[in-house]
């Protein structure tokens, strides 16, 4: 079992910051976290941060890695609003994508996130045209990169609800006790789910089984449960029993009163996607109502430290407290990613070993850990990882990939070419 080390960084170890700090790795877990003096010390082989700051492995907590290939294909038709957005973009992509595309969109959003020092993504895909098996394929990208991953198939009145539902179950009952992957149930949004198919989610999906959706991106979700005789989208979600505290809320923008009481109830896990929300004008998350969220980027890129800056910029900006952020970023981050993956989240000895040292030498080093949030925001350039560290294997260093194949990049782009071709072929 190989033990090695990090020395001369500025690490975020729990609660406390080293200045010149390090940390002890054995096979896949943490096993030391001292002064630089101390593992140089005990361990014979290490690597020198060279005064970077190292932090726990970021988490995206809501991602659509299947649209890591659209920037730059573009569309002719209009975007005027949300519905259109969906109907004129991703739906017109999410029907073409095949085998190769799919792989390949994981593949290069995987990329970017590694880069970004995420090492676990909770990604929510649509394939409607390509649906058994398609989980399978992104967890295939996953295990390559090496990284933790738990995965949905987006269930909805698009497309053949049975086949949807079956993608789902399968996948979370074939990794219910694996380490590193698992499932959960993917729903589109109240508005593209009828009374027929929640009633059938609700009696088919298995004990344990959480779900994963989108909830009040829009106005019209909200609309749509009003006219379904619901007091809010919660309150629907609620009455057909899908809620509990491993659900997963994406966005929860627009919410109504009787929501926000099942919320501080039923305290599922709200994912908040600032970067995303502002780019289609949904509007944002009430942070006065909702205190305990967690980030993801909803496909906008695999950076989540930029969904940091942009709910700092559209927020309070200058009169943020920052320990509300640290709370946000980090500690609620831990909490959630432990429902799902034992020992994350933080740099401590017995902990699986998910580190980023990034390319970012703190000119002051951070008296708090709060205020390490500054320098994410102001100091911090996102896709700046130096060295990327998931389950103590390093998967990038020094803006080399350790787990690429010669020809990945190449058939990055032709995946992107040919899924272009597609989509125009389909009335793009």
């Amino acid at each position: 079992m190989k033990r090695w080390g990090i020395t001369g960084g500025v690490i975020l170890a729990g609660d406390k910051v080293i200045p010149d700090g390090g940390i002890g790795i054995e096979g896949e877990r943490i096993v030391r976290v001292a002064s630089s003096s101390g593992i140089k010390k005990e361990f014979e082989e290490t690597v020198d941060a060279g005064g970077r700051l190292i932090l726990p492995g970021i988490v995206n907590f809501h991602h659509h890695l299947y649209s890591s290939l659209a920037p730059g294909i573009g569309t002719e038709s209009p975007m005027r609003n949300f519905r259109e957005i969906l109907e004129n973009l991703w739906w017109r992509l999410d029907r073409v994508l095949d085998e190769e595309t799919i792989y390949y969109s994981a593949l290069n959003g995987i990329l970017q996130g590694v880069k970004s020092g995420v090492t676990t993504i909770f990604d929510h895909h649509a394939s409607m045209g390509y649906v058994k098996g398609s989980l399978s394929i992104i967890e295939e990208v996953l295990k390559k990169a090496g990284i933790k991953g738990v995965l949905c198939f987006e269930t909805s009145d698009r497309g053949n609800v049975e086949e949807h539902i079956a993608e789902n179950i399968e996948f979370f009952e074939k990794h219910r006790d694996d380490r590193y992957i698992k499932g959960v149930f993917g729903l589109h949004a109240n508005f593209t789910l009828s009374e027929k198919t929640l009633d059938r989610i609700s009696k088919e999906r298995q004990e344990k089984m959480p779900i994963h959706i989108h909830c009040g991106e829009d106005r019209i979700d909200l609309e749509y449960a009003f006219e379904k005789g619901y007091r809010g989208i919660l309150h629907r979600l609620h009455s057909h029993g899908l809620l509990d505290e491993r659900s997963i809320l994406a966005h929860c923008i627009h919410l109504s009163e009787w929501d926000y009481r099942i919320l501080e109830d039923k305290k599922p896990i709200v994912v908040s996607n600032p970067h995303s929300n502002l780019n289609n004008r949904v509007g944002l998350i009430n942070r006065d109502r909702i205190k305990e969220f967690v980030l993801g980027t909803d496909g906008f890129g695999s950076s989540v430290v930029l969904s940091l800056k942009a709910l700092y910029l559209s927020g309070k900006g200058k009169d943020e407290d920052p320990s509300e952020l640290y709370n946000i970023f980090f500690k609620r981050s831990a909490q959630v990613l432990n429902k799902f993956f034992p020992d994350t989240g933080e740099i401590k000895e017995g902990n699986l070993a998910d580190i980023v040292v990034f390319d970012y030498i703190p000119a002051s080093i951070p008296e708090t850990p709060e205020s390490i949030i500054y320098h994410l925001i102001f100091g911090l350039i996102p896709e700046s990882s130096y060295i990327t560290i998931s389950n103590g294997r390093i998967i990038y260093r020094e803006g080399e990939f350790t787990f690429l194949n010669g020809n990945d990049m190449i058939n990055i782009r032709k995946a992107a070419k040919k899924l272009k071709s597609l989509l125009y072929r389909d009335g793009g």
